[in-house]
């Protein structure tokens, strides 16, 4: 009885072992797929399952779009790829007593993420006062990109 404990329990620490290595591998192999140039954050400021209830509340706010996810309706009120830009808006939100969830999506969609980073670079180089431009412009394109 005992050694038939102890060979359960060697095998349980051995097949830990290989889990442990094989998910690290996949890990990494799955990171190398998604790159993180097509990881983007939306920062998010409402989900509603009404599409009215989602645009009287994007009215809140001076530049904001409604994105259809499956069966809700999520008031967008920017979004980013580049870490610098996201601390700076965070910061702006903040400052001005906002509360946002980010929400990151991977999109596959090449002219949309260049264009998206040279308005982040205009965004990093901007002082708070043109954010809500930058922010409006960037937002429109996201929109014609889903027309």
């Amino acid at each position: 009885m005992k050694k038939f404990l102890i060979t359960i329990g060697v095998s349980l620490i051995v097949g830990v072992i290989f889990a442990v290595v094989i998910f690290k591998n996949i890990n990494e192999e799955v990171e190398l797929v998604i790159k993180e140039d097509d990881i983007v954050t939306f920062f998010q400021v409402g989900v509603f399952k009404n599409e009215n209830n989602a645009q009287n509340y994007m009215q809140n706010y001076n530049s904001s779009i409604i994105i259809k996810d499956n069966e809700y309706y999520r008031v967008i009120i920017a979004i980013l790829t580049n870490e610098e830009a996201i601390v700076k808006e965070k910061a702006f939100f903040d400052s001005l007593g906002i509360d946002y969830y980010l929400k990151k999506e991977n999109i596959s969609d090449k002219k949309f993420i260049e264009k998206l980073q040279e308005y982040e670079q205009l965004l990093i180089s901007s002082s708070d006062e043109t954010y809500n431009t930058v922010n409006k412009n960037i937002l429109k394109l996201y929109e014609s990109r889903q027309k």
